[in-house]
């Protein structure tokens, strides 16, 4: 069954990009001495990528026109929560820099998503980012 996504669950989402913005800005200065100033560099502009793109979902100006199935939707609520649950998931700074690179990733995709109906890019860019989070499961 074919279903949209409801505005609470766009909430969720946007509310994990915050937080995940939020994780990769208080890694940035809890390692400030361990990171390269390109490292630095760039997971400040990743976690600004993530507040913009946390403030635009919440501001609902991506609406998914597409009618997503059960597993899809699944598949996106479970990369929400793996978002949420980042913060106890980073082995290194190149561990999150490659999270922050797909949720960029997914975050873009979910744009192309809103913009044409399709959401395959927007589930596979999802998949991805949860399972670099999460690479056991």
């Amino acid at each position: 069954m074919a279903t949209k996504l409801a505005a609470q669950e766009l909430f969720e989402l946007s509310k994990s990009f915050h937080d995940l913005a939020a994780v990769i800005g208080d890694y940035r200065y809890a390692h400030w001495d361990s990171l390269t100033p390109a490292q630095r560099a760039e997971l400040e502009s990743k976690q600004w990528t993530l507040f913009n793109t946390s403030s635009d979902l919440n501001g609902k100006s991506v609406v998914l026109k597409a009618r997503l199935l059960e597993e899809e939707l699944q598949t996106l609520k479970g990369c929400t929560a793996a978002m949420q649950a980042t913060g106890r998931k980073i082995a290194d700074a190149k561990h999150l820099i490659a999270i922050a690179a797909k949720a960029v990733a997914f975050g873009e995709t979910s744009y192309l998503a809103a913009i044409t109906g399709d959401i395959k890019t927007m589930i596979a860019a999802a998949a991805s980012l949860a399972q670099e989070i999460n690479p056991q499961g």
